[in-house]
C-alpha cells in the first residue's frame, strides 16, 4: 500500500483515544454499557474535531465480536472491517452529493434490511445539513421508527440548517473545539512515534494555527514533514505563511507606543517575507486578544493557551498599555478586518489601519477630556471618571477644586438679585437695582459708603453663611448626580426668607430634575434651613412654554463651535438637547 496520511494513520480508534471529546464519548460509553442506545444521534462541531471518527467508533463498540461494548477490540473482522470502510453493515454517506429526495427513497429502503455480519445497520450521513427539505420530510418517518436493528448517525458543522422536526426525533451531542495544548501533546506524541525531530515552539506554533482542528494540525505536520525531518520554528512559520509571535508583538508594540515609522518598517519586513496583509491582520486581533484577556484576567496562565516565551512577550506588552487602549485597538482591528477583506490594496488598508490605531495611545480619558474643555463640562467630567480618575491630578495640570459643582451664575436673597464676586467684575460699574416690586432703587449712602445697604431680611453677601456659599455647599455635600446637575442648570433663590427655590428655564424639559429633587426634598431642606440659619421649603419653578423644537434644538446645538469639537473628538452625535437660558 503506498503512503497513508498522517490524519488517516492516527485516525481514533477508541473512545479513548478521542482527543478533547470527553463529555461525548462519556454518554456514548454509558449508553452501550446500560444498554440505552439511541435509534437516531446528531454529531455536531467545527470541522476536524472528530465527528466521523466517533461515529466509526460507536459503530465498531455495537458489532465488535466481543460486544456491544465501551472498548471495542479493533482486532475482530467486523473492527477490522469497518476502520478500513469494508463493512456491508456501516454505510457513509455524503449529504452533499446524496441530498435528494430519491436518494433519501432508495436509503429508506435498504433500512427494512437486517445486516449481514454484525448486531446493526449503522447509516452515517456526513455533512446532513446539506440534505435537501424534501430529502428531509422523506426521511422523518423513518427517522422516528426505524427496525431495531438501525442507527442513524448525522454529523454536521451546521447543525441550525437542520429542521427541528429531524433534530427532536435525534439525540444531540455536540462536538467542542480542541484546546491547543491537547493537540500540542497529540503532535509530540505522533512525532515522537514517527521519527520526527520537531522543537515544541514549532509544535505550539501549528497547534495555535490548527485553530482548534486535530485533522487541521495533522495535515499541517504532514505537510512540515515531507520537507525536513529535523524541524525549527523558521521552518514551520516560512511553510505555512505564519507571522512568529515575536515579531507580531514588535509590531503591536510600535502601535501601542505610538512609534509610527516602526510600524511601517514592520508591515514592510512581513511584506517582504511573503506574508498576506489579511493573516497579518488576523494575527495582530489575536495577538490583542492575548493581550486583553492577560490584562483582565486574575489567572492568565490558565486562561491562555501558550508557552513560557510567548507569555514573557505580553508581560511586556500589558506594561506599557492601558485595558482601556488595548480595547480601544481590538475594536479597530476588527473594524478593519471587514474592510481589509474588500481591500483592492490590503497593504495599504492595513497600513492605514495600524497608524490610525497608533494615535490611541495619545487620547485622553472621556472625564480628563471634558475637564480640559472648559469648566461648563465639570459636572459631566465628575461623573465620566472611572474611580482611579477622581481626585488624581494628572501632570501638568492642577489639582481639581473640592466643590464639585461650578459657583451658581446668580443667587437670589430676600428681594435683592446679587451676583457672585468673581474678581473678573471689579472696578465694573454697576447700575442701581430695584427690588421685585419694581420701588426702590438702590443708591450709595450718604455717609460715603460705596456699598448699597442691604434691605431688612436679606442676607450679607460676605462671609462663609453667604447665598452662594449656601448653594455651592449644597452642591458639594449632593450625592445624587441629577441633584448636582440641578444646581447647575437651575437658578437658584432664596425667596422672602421662606423657600429655597429651583427656577427652571423655559420651555426645558424638567421632569427627571423635578423628581429627584423631590424625592431629596427633606434632606435639601434640612441641609439648606441649618445653613441659612432659618427653615427653608424647597420650591420648584418650572416655567413651560413654546419653545423650540427637539429636533431644532439639536441641529442647533450640533452647529455649535463647542459642540462640534467635542464630537469630533469622541465620534459622537447629539442625542437629547435642553434648552436653557
Amino acid at each position: 500500500m503506498g503512503y497513508l496520511v498522517l490524519a488517516r494513520k492516527w485516525r481514533p480508534s477508541g473512545f479513548g483515544d478521542l482527543v478533547g471529546q470527553g463529555p461525548a464519548a462519556r454518554v456514548l460509553k454509558n449508553s452501550i454499557v446500560q444498554g440505552k442506545i439511541a435509534h437516531a444521534y446528531i454529531f455536531s462541531g467545527p470541522r476536524g474535531v472528530g465527528k466521523t471518527s466517533m461515529a466509526r467508533i460507536l459503530a465498531k463498540a455495537l458489532n465488535c465480536e466481543a460486544g456491544p461494548t465501551p472498548e471495542p477490540c479493533g482486532k475482530c473482522d467486523s473492527c477490522r472491517g469497518i476502520t478500513g470502510s469494508a463493512s456491508m453493515d456501516v454505510m457513509e454517506i455524503d449529504g452533499a452529493s446524496n441530498n435528494g429526495v430519491n436518494d433519501v427513497r432508495e436509503l429508506r429502503d435498504m433500512v427494512k434490511y437486517a445486516p449481514s455480519a454484525g448486531r446493526y445497520k449503522v447509516y452515517i450521513i456526513d455533512e446532513a445539513h446539506m440534505l435537501s427539505e424534501s430529502a428531509f420530510n422523506a426521511l422523518l418517518k423513518t427517522l422516528e421508527e426505524p427496525p431495531a436493528h438501525v442507527v442513524f448517525v448525522m454529523a454536521t458543522t451546521e447543525p441550525k440548517k437542520i429542521p427541528l422536526t429531524v433534530f427532536s426525533r435525534c439525540q444531540h451531542l455536540p462536538f467542542r473545539r480542541i484546546s491547543a495544548t491537547d493537540i500540542r501533546d497529540r503532535l509530540e506524541h505522533i512525532s515522537s512515534m514517527e521519527g520526527l525531530k520537531i522543537s515544541r515552539g514549532s509544535l505550539e506554533i501549528v497547534a495555535r494555527a490548527a485553530d482548534g482542528s486535530m485533522r487541521d494540525s495533522l495535515t499541517m505536520l504532514d505537510q512540515i514533514a515531507s520537507v525536513s525531518s529535523d524541524i525549527e520554528e523558521e521552518l514551520v512559520m516560512e511553510l505555512l505563511g505564519i507571522t512568529g509571535y515575536q515579531n507580531l508583538a514588535a509590531l503591536l508594540g510600535a502601535v501601542i507606543d505610538g512609534r509610527r515609522e516602526e510600524v511601517l518598517e514592520e508591515i514592510a519586513g512581513f511584506a517582504d517575507r511573503g506574508a498576506d496583509a489579511r493573516q497579518i491582520l488576523k494575527d495582530i486581533v489575536k495577538l490583542t486578544r492575548d493581550l486583553l484577556v492577560y490584562k483582565l484576567s486574575r489567572k492568565p496562565d490558565e486562561a491562555l493557551e501558550m508557552g513560557e516565551q510567548d507569555r514573557e512577550v505580553l508581560k511586556t506588552l500589558s506594561q506599557t498599555a492601558s485595558s482601556e487602549q488595548v480595547l480601544a485597538l481590538l475594536s479597530e482591528f476588527l473594524r478593519a478586518e471587514t474592510g481589509l477583506r474588500f481591500s483592492s490594496n490590503p497593504r495599504v488598508a492595513l497600513e492605514v489601519s495600524l497608524l490610525k490605531a497608533s494615535y490611541f495611545g495619545s487620547f485622553l480619558p472621556v472625564g480628563e477630556a471634558l475637564r480640559k474643555l472648559g469648566p461648563g463640562a465639570r459636572i459631566a467630567a465628575e461623573y465620566t471618571s472611572g474611580p482611579e480618575e477622581k481626585n488624581v491630578p494628572s501632570a501638568g495640570r492642577p489639582s481639581r477644586p473640592a466643590a464639585h459643582a461650578p459657583a451658581p451664575k446668580k443667587a437670589m436673597v430676600g428681594d435683592v438679585s446679587v451676583q457672585p464676586d468673581n474678581g473678573e467684575e471689579a472696578g465694573e460699574d454697576k447700575a442701581p437695582e430695584e427690588d421685585i416690586k419694581g420701588k426702590n432703587k438702590k443708591t450709595p449712602d450718604p455717609a460715603g459708603d460705596d456699598e448699597p445697604k442691604d434691605p431688612p431680611g436679606a442676607m450679607k453677601t460676605a462671609g462663609p453663611g453667604d447665598a452662594g456659599g449656601i448653594f455651592a455647599a449644597l452642591a458639594e455635600r449632593a450625592k445624587n448626580p441629577m441633584v448636582i446637575s440641578a444646581f447647575a442648570t437651575a437658578d437658584v433663590s432664596i425667596r422672602d426668607g421662606k423657600e429655597l427655590v429651583f427656577s427652571f428655564p423655559k420651555g426645558m424639559n424638567t421632569e427627571l430634575f423635578e423628581e429627584y429633587l423631590k424625592k431629596d426634598q427633606k434632606w435639601l431642606e434640612e441641609e439648606a434651613s441649618a445653613l441659612f440659619g432659618a427653615p427653608l421649603k424647597l420650591s420648584i419653578s418650572a416655567e413651560r412654554g413654546a419653545g423650540l423644537s427637539k429636533k431644532d434644538l439639536r441641529q442647533k446645538a450640533a452647529s455649535m463651535p463647542f459642540t462640534r469639537e467635542a464630537l469630533d473628538l469622541f465620534d459622537g452625535k447629539v442625542v437629547d438637547v435642553n434648552e436653557s437660558k
